[in-house]
């Protein structure tokens, strides 16, 4: 028994020192191409995930900047589709990738900007990406210390 957790230790301090061997230092890769590789591939992610939304999202906007107020069906629909979006940035893939890349490189507004450049990749109105970057749950959900 006694053998058994001397083993037992070995292994466990081997895994912690090559643990520590495989951690990346930040100063080495975060380079800004290194970045921008990763934070595209993420961004990818969550647009392949939230077209539709971002769809519904701008056709909204478009109405109110009309000045038309938006019917019955495009609210379920725009109910819906922010229902879609949160839950993506909640725990999609992209979003947790943003996240990690924002913890190795000790970047915390990484995430933010990235999902900035994205809204307005979708042609999303400036005053829409502004109250959307305001609201508390988007702050929240974007928040790098949040498991993704």
């Amino acid at each position: 028994m006694r053998y058994a957790i001397q083993v037992l230790r070995l292994v466990l301090v081997s895994c912690v020192i090559s643990a520590c061997a495989t951690t990346p230092n930040p100063e080495k890769i975060c380079t800004s191409e290194w970045i921008e590789k990763r934070a595209d591939k993420a961004i990818s992610r969550i647009e392949s995930r939230t077209q539709s939304s971002m769809k519904t999202l701008s056709r909204a906007a478009e109405s109110w900047k009309r000045g038309k107020q938006p019917g019955p069906f495009q609210m379920l629909a725009l109910s819906s589709s922010l229902k879609s979006l949160e839950s993506e940035l909640k725990s999609g893939t992209g979003i947790r990738d943003l996240k990690t890349l924002s913890k190795t490189c000790n970047d915390p507004a990484l995430v933010r900007k990235a999902m900035n450049g994205f809204m307005q990749k979708q042609g999303l109105p400036a005053d829409l990406v502004s109250f959307i970057e305001n609201l508390q749950v988007y702050q929240d959900l974007l928040r790098p210390d949040t498991p993704g």
